[in-house]
């Protein structure tokens, strides 16, 4: 286990001196630091190094869920860099992310490849549907129940299925009394 503690949702406006006074009540602080990013904005959270280990978990219990002015604050032990139990980053100031990659307009390379691998398995797959339909049209052409069956299969009817079907029907006297209305 740590002794240092990270404290996350911090207020946009928070200095050290204000964040080393505030923890300072539970125990002795060793560090303090508060993450920028390259271009200096506050990202909004912090570490605070404590002198023990119970220091630290006592600090946790009693500051987890409180107020910073208007802020509720999240706090909680900190883990080693890389340790396995920490989650993915996903956050657009972490490298290799898909945040970062739009940000900063790289393009991921991986995506590209991918895209044209797909490409290819979908042509590779459209072309032995095709050798296929075309084997069984040569092998059934001359079959009368397999004529049958590509005539039921068939395009109901050339016109748009959104005209009326019933008005290619009507007699000439029906449409001469509409037009005559």
């Amino acid at each position: 286990m740590s002794s240092r503690i990270i404290v996350k949702n911090l207020p946009k406006h928070f200095d050290e001196r204000r964040f080393r006074n505030h923890f300072a009540a539970k125990g002795e602080i060793t560090d303090v630091k508060l993450i920028y990013t390259k271009g200096g904005q506050f990202r909004r959270f912090g570490y605070i190094g404590f002198r023990s280990e119970d220091e630290a978990r006592e600090a946790r219990d009693y500051f987890n869920n409180s107020f910073v002015d208007t802020s509720k604050i999240e706090v909680q032990i900190a883990r080693p860099h890389g340790d396995a139990t920490l989650p993915r980053a996903w956050s657009v100031y972490t490298q290799g992310t898909t945040l970062f990659n739009r940000a900063h307009g790289i393009k991921a390379k991986r995506n590209a490849e991918k895209h044209a691998l797909e490409k290819k398995e979908k042509e590779k797959t459209q072309q032995a549907i095709h050798t296929l339909y075309d084997e069984l049209l040569a092998d059934n052409q001359d079959d009368p129940r397999f004529k049958e069956f590509l005539e039921v299969m068939a395009p109901r009817a050339k016109n748009r299925t959104w005209t009326n079907d019933d008005y290619a029907n009507w007699q000439t006297d029906e449409l001469a009394a509409i037009k005559g209305a």
